[in-house]
């Protein structure tokens, strides 16, 4: 995957997806944004594009663990497995020591 930098009103990422795909994926950025990206980047020596796909790539594998635990969740409680705000507020002052 690489990324081209355009000058202009506000960046944008071009992504072109050689590996799979041969299309492409524009991302504008508000200045705001811009500037973090740049000193995330310069902080870190990496590109800019280095840093957009590090974070989009543990942005998407985050999502991905979160949706599989809500679903495990809700299978808990459809079957029947569910704790009381009572118990709940019991185990967290335990682990807590409150």
């Amino acid at each position: 995957m690489t990324v081209g930098f355009f000058w202009g009103f506000r960046w944008s990422l071009l992504f072109a997806l050689k590996a799979a795909y041969n299309s492409r994926m524009e991302i504008s950025f508000a200045p705001e944004l811009e500037a973090k990206l740049s000193r995330i980047a310069s902080q870190t020596g990496k590109g800019p594009d280095e840093v957009v796909r590090e974070l989009v790539a543990s942005y998407l594998d985050h999502d991905e663990w979160f949706r599989q635990e809500v679903g495990k969740g809700l299978a808990s409680l459809d079957d029947g497995k569910a704790v009381s705000h009572e118990e709940l507020r019991r185990q967290m002052d335990r682990i807590l020591g409150s």
